[in-house]
């Protein structure tokens, strides 16, 4: 019976997560804040080390983790699809935008969301900063973008059930994953200095607002 109504508890609190999340898309402050850092979002993408063609060291994901953090999975889905398309449209490389790549920033987004929506300055934020920066870069960046990018981009003719085409694949893989893998460390200590610094400052502007307009 407990693990019953445990299961309603958890179903009914992702429910009002992204209820909540939604609802503050109406909301100018939501609007602004998200406006602001999806611009540093641009920035950061814009500034992206380019080590290969297909391979690039960006930290754009800084604030849109923020975003997560203070308005949820519904904003952060937004804000992570507005960098990604606005980001492409100052990019370069000549290359068609992609419904799959777009989806897979979405998704990310989503994963972001969930995990660090209202998290505080406590070990559950950082839990949560390392678990979900960890899913997006092993699912979405290794996994999935790199099996999109191939296939769009360097190989059409690649399926994943054609053997024979594992090998060169693995072989165009390969700096995608030691890069993504390598600067994970790197990418939490980021999270973890930012994240309670962005929380601080949001919580002491928004009180600060509120004495003001009393």
């Amino acid at each position: 019976m407990s693990l019953t109504n445990n299961k309603i508890k958890k179903e009914s609190g992702l429910a009002e997560m992204f209820r909540c999340s939604a609802k503050s898309l109406s909301e100018l402050r939501t609007l602004l804040t998200s406006g602001l850092l999806v611009a540093m979002a641009i920035a950061l993408r814009s500034a992206a080390f380019q080590i290969t063609p297909d391979v690039r060291v960006s930290l754009q994901f800084l604030p849109i983790c923020v975003i997560a953090m203070l308005y949820g999975p519904v904003v952060c889905m937004v804000a992570s699809f507005a960098t990604d398309l606005i980001g492409f449209l100052f990019d370069a490389s000549g290359r068609f935008y992609s419904p799959q790549l777009a989806s897979v920033v979405i998704l990310s987004g989503l994963i972001y969301g969930v995990f660090l929506y209202r998290k505080k300055n406590d070990g559950k934020l950082f839990f949560s900063a390392l678990t979900s920066r960890t899913i997006v870069v092993i699912l979405c960046n290794i996994c999935l973008n790199s099996y999109f990018i191939y296939t769009l981009f360097v190989n059409k003719n690649f399926s994943l059930l054609d053997f024979s085409g594992y090998k060169a694949f693995l072989i165009w893989v390969t700096p995608r994953i030691v890069v993504n893998i390598g600067k994970l460390p790197f990418d939490f200590a980021l999270l973890c200095l930012i994240l309670p610094l962005a929380n601080a400052a949001y919580e002491r502007i928004r009180k600060e607002f509120a004495i003001v307009r009393k």
